[in-house]
């Protein structure tokens, strides 16, 4: 999956990138390849050129992470950009200088309003550059939850609350909901607030991501 990705991130990207910027833009890609986050920001961003200009991402700073979702910010030949990254998708939010318009948004990243997201972003230098979040052992390996934050509903490094087993091989997932499948929406609420009852198991690095031992454990 990752590698037809990123083999539709190349065909973009002969359309899209200046033929100057290529080689650095190409180099950019290869330093993510295996990363799904930075993947999804560049399918994004050269599926869809902000400015309907060719353009290319030069790099990616960090401006906020939670509970698996990425606030980043991409910098380009012509602007900054705002992205709401997760493993599974990209929503391009606007300029940088121009912040967040989604009140949804703004919430869940701690900003009280657009203009208070404008001021705490307003000088790059304050920005991290962002990092693999795969190569980070904090996160889940899967949905990039941090310690001591739940996982997206469906990630299968989840523990179930009732049975400690794994909740998407479980069966308590159906008990719990009263149904044979969970076919929609509705039916995944129903689960998320009979977890919420019971208490999810919010992500643990310690003990939920997987280990490999050490060259020097194995002698």
């Amino acid at each position: 999956m990752i590698s037809k990705k990123i083999e539709e991130i190349k065909l973009l990207m002969q359309y899209a990138v200046p033929e100057k910027e290529r080689g650095a833009a190409q180099a950019l890609l290869e330093k993510f390849n295996n990363d799904r986050i930075a993947l999804n920001l560049f399918h994004s961003f050269y599926s869809f050129l902000p400015e309907g200009l060719d353009d290319s991402i030069s790099k990616i700073l960090l401006v906020h992470r939670k509970e698996g979702a990425f606030l980043l910010c991409a910098i380009t030949g012509i602007d900054n950009y705002l992205y709401l990254v997760t493993h599974e998708m990209a929503e391009f939010l606007g300029r940088r200088d121009e912040g967040i318009w989604e009140d949804k948004v703004l919430h869940f990243f701690g900003f009280k309003s657009r203009e208070d997201c404008i001021e705490n972003i307003s000088s790059l230098s304050n920005l991290p550059t962002y990092r693999p979040a795969h190569t980070d052992e904090d996160l889940c390996p899967i949905c990039f939850a941090a310690t001591d934050e739940f996982h997206t509903l469906g990630c299968p490094v989840e523990i179930c609350p009732w049975c400690d087993g794994q909740l998407t091989a479980c069966d308590c997932r159906f008990t719990m909901a009263g149904k044979d499948k969970l076919k929609n929406d509705a039916d995944l609420d129903g689960l998320l607030e009979q977890l919420n009852k019971k208490g999810r198991v919010p992500f643990d690095a310690k003990s939920q991501r997987p280990s490999f031992p050490k060259q020097e454990e194995k002698k």
